[in-house]
């Protein structure tokens, strides 16, 4: 039985992974009866747990229908990427804020254009178009590493 999992779309609209207890000693129908909400059992099913992502950068975008396993939706992938990019451009953010400081307070005006660009390119970084144009959730993967290291790199 350690070999089967239950998915269902939960009502948040992410799929929902449900893995027996080693000792559960019930069948799977059971457990699926058990613990899928009443309003989420249309889109239940018992599925091989090898069909499940093992990859979980994307797994606020897990979708699934009854007769399917867990797949990830590329639109909310594209988003669940730009939070992360989000994510990862706040202590830049913070560290091109006293860098500006440290220029406003030496009076250097090219130092503090230079941080304003740098500030706006961190800005338009989840509008990058190795995000917003990916065509596959691999694409978007190495899409969103790359515009992050960009972040990381200002």
């Amino acid at each position: 039985m350690s070999n089967k999992r239950i998915v269902y779309l939960a009502e948040d609209g992410v799929a929902a992974v449900v893995v027996p207890a080693p000792k559960y000693s019930g069948t799977m129908e059971d457990l699926l009866k058990k613990v899928v909400p009443e309003d989420c059992l249309d889109s239940a099913d018992i599925v091989e747990a090898d069909t499940i992502p093992n990859d979980r950068t994307f797994r606020n975008s897990w979708v699934t229908e009854q007769g399917k396993s867990v797949e990830i939706d590329l639109a909310k992938a594209k988003d669940v990427a730009k939070d992360k990019v989000r994510q990862a451009r706040t202590p830049k953010f913070a560290e091109l804020d006293v860098a500006y400081q440290r220029a406003d307070e030496a009076g250097d005006a090219d130092a503090k254009t230079a941080v304003v660009v740098k500030k706006q390119t961190a800005r338009d970084a989840t509008a990058d178009t190795k995000i917003t144009n990916a065509d596959s959730v691999a694409n978007l993967k190495t899409g969103m590493n790359e515009v992050i290291t960009e972040v990381n790199d200002l």
